[in-house]
This record gives C-alpha cells, sequence and structure tokens, in this order.
C-alpha cells in the first residue's frame, strides 16, 4: 500500500515539474504563443470569425475564455496535451487530432515530453477512407421541401477515382426531423438547430439526394495536395463531435463547408465573404474564383432517366399502364415493337423500384414481378441509352441577392431589394424552372419627395412544379409579409395555396388557389385563384403572363393582370418591362414599369 502511495506522489509531482517546465522554456514564451494564437491556420482550427468562435459546443474549448480568447485556448489545449497521459480513443490526441497534429508541428520539441497514444481506432478510420481526392458536391433544389429550396453541397472523400460509390460523403445539416416549412423556416432563421458534421458512406448520400428526392447533382474536384487532403480528414474527424448553432440563411451546409477548405488550403480565403447570407451557389462561385476547381461532372436525376426512358411510349396509352400498373400483364405490349417494349419494360422495372422503396409492395411481390419483367428484357437485346441533355451550369445564373430600380409611368419611382434568391422575373438559366424563393423583399416607393413602404415580402415561396407522364407532383406557394390593399393602407398577410403546372421547362403554365390572411385592426379572409404562363426561350430572355382574382368574405375583390418580359446582358444586370393591371374593390389602377435589375 505503502509503494502505491509513493508511485502516486512521485507521478504527481512528475506532472506538475512537467507542466511548470514546459511553459518556462524559451521556446514556448508568450511571445511565440502569441505569435501562434493569432495565426490564421489556429483561428481557422477554432472556426473563429469577428471576434468569437462559430462553435457553441461549449466541449470543444479547454479553456473558459476559448471561444473568444484564442491565445487563452491554445495555452489551454498545450497544457491539456502535456497532463493527458491516457492511451484510449478519448485522449487529447486522439479525440482532436486536427488541432494535436498541428500544435506538434510548431512545436516539435513537445513530442519528447508528452504520451503519444496509440490512437488505433483514428488509425483505422483514416486508413478505411483512404483519402485522395476531394469533391464537392451540389445537389440541386428540392422543390417540395422547404429545407432545400436553395439546394444543398457537401465533401466527397474518394480513395479510387474508377469507384466514387465507395467513398464516403461529408455533410453538415441541421439537426432536426421538422417537416412543417413554416416552423423550419422560424428555427432555421433563429439558429433553433444544433448543425452537425457527419460522414457516411456517398451511395447513400447519393441515393438520398438524386433517386428519392429526384435532384441533379453537380460534382466539382478539388485542386488539393496530398498533404491539403489529409489536413481536411484530420478536421472532420475532429470537428464531427461537436455542434454549432444552425442558421438557415448564413451558418449552413455550404458555408461551413468552406471551413473545411479553408483549413486545407492555408492560402485560401472564402470564409470571410459570408456574413449575412451563404447561398450554396454563391460559396460555389466563391471556390471557383480561387482556382480550387479542377474538374466538373454532370449527374442527372433518377426523374431525368426514367422520362428518357419512358420517351418512346409517353403517347403509348397501353405501354405506360403496362409500366405503372401492379399486375405486369406482359399480353398488353406484345404488340409494340422492339423499342417500345425495350422501353415499356425498362420504365416497369424502375417503377417497381420506386414502389418498393416506397414499401409499397412487399418484397416477395416485388422480387417476384422484378425478375419476371427482367426474363422478358433479356431476350430483346441491347439498345442505346436515351440521351438526356444537359442543363446550364448553376455558376451560369445570375447571383443570388437583388436590388431593382424602377420607372412608372405616373412619375413614380420605385427601389426594391431583397436578400436572395430567385423569383419569377428573373431569367431561369442556371436555376429549376418554376422554384421561386425571396427573403425579405422590400419595396420603398417616392413621389413627389414623399417615401412610402409599398409592401414588404419576408417569405416567398412559389413550387410550379412540372406534372409529367409519370410524375404527378402538387405546385404550391406560400408567403408570408405586408403589402398595400384597400384604401391603399399596408395590411399584413399569410397566404398558402396548391396547385397543378403543365408543359416542359421552357414553357410551362400554372394554377394554384390560395386562401390568405389579412390583418390590419381586424382580420380579413380571402381565396384567390391565380393563373399564369412562363416562356424562357434562351438563357437571356424571359415572357411572361399572370392573372388572378381575389374573392374576401365582404364581397370585396381584387382583380390582377401581368404581363412582363426580362432581359439579361449578364449575371450582374437585366432589364425588365411590365404592364400592371390591377382592380381593387372597382378601383381601377394601370401602370407600367421599366426596371433594371442589379444582382450582386
Amino acid at each position: 500500500m505503502l509503494q502505491a502511495v509513493q508511485k502516486v506522489v512521485i507521478l504527481f509531482f512528475g506532472l506538475l515539474l512537467l507542466s511548470t517546465n514546459l511553459f518556462s522554456k524559451p521556446l514556448f514564451s508568450d511571445e511565440q504563443l502569441s505569435k501562434l494564437a493569432n495565426s490564421s491556420q489556429w483561428r481557422r482550427l477554432l472556426h473563429f470569425k469577428n471576434g468569437e468562435s462559430e462553435i457553441d459546443d461549449k466541449r470543444f474549448f479547454f479553456s473558459k475564455e476559448g471561444k473568444r480568447n484564442p491565445k487563452s485556448e491554445l495555452k489551454a489545449f498545450i497544457s491539456k496535451l502535456a497532463s493527458d497521459r491516457s492511451n484510449d480513443e478519448n485522449s487529447t490526441l486522439c479525440y482532436y487530432p486536427s488541432r494535436s497534429t498541428w500544435i506538434l508541428q510548431q512545436l516539435p520539441q513537445l513530442k519528447k515530453s508528452i504520451f503519444i497514444p496509440q490512437c488505433k481506432k483514428l488509425k483505422k478510420e483514416i486508413k478505411e477512407i483512404g483519402a485522395k481526392k476531394i469533391t464537392i458536391i451540389l445537389a440541386s433544389a428540392h422543390m417540395n421541401s422547404p429545407a432545400s429550396a436553395f439546394g444543398h453541397t457537401f465533401l466527397r472523400i474518394d480513395n479510387n477515382s474508377n469507384t466514387p460509390l465507395l467513398s464516403y460523403a461529408v455533410n453538415y445539416a441541421a439537426q432536426t426531423n421538422e417537416d412543417n416549412g413554416f416552423i423550419y423556416a422560424y428555427q432555421g432563421l433563429f439558429g433553433g438547430y444544433e448543425g452537425r458534421y457527419s460522414i457516411t458512406p456517398y451511395y447513400k448520400k447519393l441515393k438520398e439526394y438524386s433517386d428519392l428526392e429526384q435532384r441533379d447533382i453537380w460534382e466539382y474536384t478539388l485542386d488539393l495536395t496530398q498533404e491539403e487532403i489529409d489536413r481536411l480528414v484530420l478536421h472532420i474527424l475532429e470537428i464531427r463531435h461537436f455542434y454549432a448553432d444552425y442558421f438557415f440563411l448564413a451558418e449552413n451546409c455550404s458555408y461551413n463547408l468552406l471551413w473545411l477548405i479553408e483549413v486545407a488550403k492555408k492560402k485560401s480565403n472564402l470564409v470571410k465573404e459570408f456574413n449575412y447570407k451563404a447561398i450554396p451557389i454563391d460559396t460555389l462561385r466563391a471556390i471557383e474564383n480561387e482556382n480550387l476547381i479542377k474538374e466538373s461532372i454532370y449527374r442527372p436525376s433518377k426523374r431525368k432517366e426514367i422520362l428518357a426512358i419512358s420517351h418512346p411510349i409517353e403517347h403509348n396509352p397501353l405501354a405506360l399502364t403496362f409500366a405503372k400498373s401492379n399486375e405486369y400483364n406482359l399480353s398488353l405490349i406484345k404488340e409494340l415493337n422492339t423499342k417500345e417494349k425495350i422501353a415499356s419494360l425498362e420504365l416497369a422495372t424502375e417503377m417497381l423500384k420506386i414502389k418498393r422503396s416506397n414499401n409499397e409492395i412487399p418484397k416477395k411481390e416485388y422480387l417476384s414481378n422484378f425478375l419476371k419483367i427482367l426474363k422478358m428484357r433479356s431476350t430483346l437485346g441491347k439498345k442505346d441509352k436515351e440521351k438526356i441533355a444537359q442543363p446550364a451550369s448553376p455558376q451560369e445564373g445570375h447571383l443570388s441577392a437583388k436590388t431593382t430600380f424602377s420607372f412608372l409611368t405616373d412619375k413614380r419611382v420605385q427601389l426594391r431589394t431583397k436578400v436572395s434568391y430567385h423569383d419569377i422575373y428573373d431569367n431561369d438559366n442556371g436555376y429549376i424552372p418554376g422554384a421561386y424563393i425571396s427573403f425579405f423583399d422590400t419595396a420603398i416607393e417616392a413621389e413627389k419627395n414623399n417615401l412610402k413602404l409599398e409592401e414588404i415580402n419576408l417569405l416567398e415561396i412559389k413550387s410550379y412544379a412540372i406534372q409529367d407522364t409519370i410524375f404527378k407532383p402538387i405546385s404550391w406557394e406560400v408567403s408570408l409579409g405586408g403589402k398595400r390593399v384597400f384604401n391603399d393602407e399596408l395590411y399584413s398577410y399569410l397566404k398558402a395555396g396548391a396547385g397543378v403546372t403543365l408543359g416542359r421547362d421552357t414553357f410551362y403554365g400554372y394554377t394554384t388557389l390560395t386562401p390568405t390572411i389579412y390583418y390590419k385592426k381586424n382580420s380579413y379572409h380571402s381565396i384567390a385563384l391565380n393563373s399564369g404562363i412562363l416562356y424562357n426561350p434562351s438563357k437571356d430572355l424571359k415572357f411572361g403572363l399572370t392573372a388572378s382574382k381575389e374573392w374576401f368574405s365582404k364581397s370585396q375583390e381584387i382583380k390582377s393582370l401581368e404581363p412582363f418580359f426580362t432581359y439579361s446582358f449578364n449575371q450582374k444586370s437585366a432589364i425588365n418591362l411590365k404592364y400592371s393591371y390591377k382592380n381593387i374593390d372597382k378601383v381601377e389602377e394601370k401602370t407600367t414599369l421599366l426596371s433594371w435589375f442589379w444582382y450582386y
């Protein structure tokens, strides 16, 4: 017993002497620690910006002042490294590999004074990932999900260029199962969710975004050396343990990927550009502007692949009935030519997979029908794969924030501005046709030296999802804000509705029915029938015609008609000409507006 006590005492004083010696030696002088603490790389490792770390998890810091004091955090971290004698995966060096590696590179003498654990689990994970290449993935907007209205970006870590599906995906997302768009928007706007990094097999992420959510995928390989790739992987393996408050417009999925790239590429300077909003396409442009992209690949969504398969039979009711039925009666297609039979069978296969993934049919029935279809298909030989036209790259579209300067025929002038993103008057080039979302869209008018707030739309989403022979999505719209209605007075309002959109990507028409609640001292209820035709013949030109009729509970009506066209000069500039007719409770207002759109 006495010997055990003696050993504990000796170990205690040994550790005390070691920690004292560490900070008494010249190489750990206060000047040197200050230099390291103020280095850009240490601040990146802490996600330090505007005077504090953006990590909100207290477990991330070793100093009570660490969130706002990089030097205090550095001292505390070195002290912890020096005193930690544990040899498990929760040891400082194993659990915090990114910061530990950097500190030991800056202070190599420290290696002689600290205990180096084996970190078997960490080493095994690094070996399994086997990072050789980093690719940033952009999944296009998902029209029926408010949480994905801007699209989504994540990273792919490749260990073999020939087998990308065996790679790993690095994702940053809000931790929530919330399906209510309003609750998600509110919580997301004000940091109500925890944001976390995660590492998952890439094929699962691809299935989630491309197959199940019917989203196009764009892949951009980053120009990184092996040393930079290793640095990025170490930081992911550390930062995944901690959370930061998630903000839908600012500190979101795309923004937080920039920290990983900055840690890897020391000379990059990406994060500082984004203070108030970070739209996925904007962060991608920032990466491209720093010449960090080597190549890009486009992968069409499963929806587009299915539509390409169905092209030869899109006007054949019997073939479509066979492909979408549950019986798969082969006699329905026996009179078709070989090309049509192949299309019918391949479409049936894809529809069967969708039904199984949605748990619409039991596994036994799925396998029976699947084998029956494949057996018939095997007798028809090979065919060339249907080509899918590649849309314009997302980087080609207009920039996401917009200010509008308008001149009205009655000598009024209007200034309108919005934080983001894409509205019905903008050309769809580089964007999803029919997907419109705007935040904080505010209009101020000037007339005879008088200013007035014309309207403010806090949130406006219009999802005109085009129906086709296979997929029948419901179009919907929702908006919240304030606008002038009766007697030119400002009313707050909340609108939500649904409808149908038909056509194709460049030419489509929609109809929606939208109940609305207005409020000014008292509440007013209405329901409106909205319709429109939109034509985008080229990347520079767009025509539109919108109309609506709104019925109020007190026998009042509002009618409107609005033809317009927009011509884009480039990503930053466009002109718009619009004629606006309104009849508000039998009071007519006719106006022509000539507008200049400035995107930034």
